[in-house]
């Protein structure tokens, strides 16, 4: 079976008085990887406008893309700095379904 695209959903509640800490650090971590992840296809951030929860998406070009970008230093140190800030995180990968549009 050919590698298909894989979309890593993560739907993130940070403590409520560490909101703003955490979207400053994810936003970094943003800026500080941007167009530097091997198949990495795209990505969105999607900020919950009660400021409680946000929903990390990201598209990887192969399952194999997405689990070496999972080990890559790059990665795990930025989970150890916002762990301490958050009270629940579920992440999950998904395979594309339909697709309408773009976002």
């Amino acid at each position: 079976m050919p590698d298909h695209p894989v979309v890593n959903i993560s739907v993130i509640t940070p403590k409520p008085e560490r909101f703003a800490e955490f979207m400053e650090l994810q936003l970094a971590q943003h800026h500080a990887v941007r167009g530097k992840v091997e198949g990495l296809i795209g990505g969105r951030l999607f900020r919950s406008r009660e400021d409680r929860d946000v929903v990390l998406v990201t598209m990887f070009e192969s399952e194999q893309a997405a689990l070496r970008f999972a080990r890559d230093e790059r990665f795990t140190s930025h989970l150890a700095r916002v762990r301490p800030l958050l009270e629940r995180a579920v992440p999950g990968a998904y395979d594309v379904a339909y697709e309408v549009g773009s976002l």
